[in-house]
């Protein structure tokens, strides 16, 4: 055999029994991948570990997110409420209110006495 003639039919052969041994299962084993196999399972759990990160990363990311927009809108909630509350403190607000809802208590006329013990 020369270099520049090829054997068709050993290189027939070789191919229709790559093809075999894939259909058989075996073809791993043909090529001595069994001493390589736990280097092969701790890829495979890095990646399984690396896609579970990834994942629950991502689900963090998430939620942080979500309770982001959620304390922007308490913020507004608080601003308005604080804003009610300070304007609850004038007396004409409270009067106003009281007489709103018909009570008969009205603001002291004259500042309240001072006991003596």
């Amino acid at each position: 055999m020369g270099l520049g003639k090829i054997d068709w039919k050993a290189a027939g052969k070789s191919v229709i029994e790559f093809i075999r041994s894939l259909a058989r299962g075996d073809l791993l084993l043909r090529m001595r991948v069994d001493k390589l196999f736990p280097y092969i399972l701790y890829t495979f759990a890095l990646a399984w570990a690396s896609i579970w990160l990834s994942y629950k990363v991502e689900k963090t990311m998430l939620k942080v997110e979500d309770n982001k927009k959620k304390i922007e809108d308490l913020k507004i909630d608080h601003a308005k409420k604080t804003y009610e509350l300070v304007g609850l403190n004038r007396i004409s607000k409270v009067e106003a209110l009281l007489v709103e809802m018909g009570s008969d208590v009205k603001a002291p006329e004259k500042p309240a006495d001072i006991l003596k013990k």
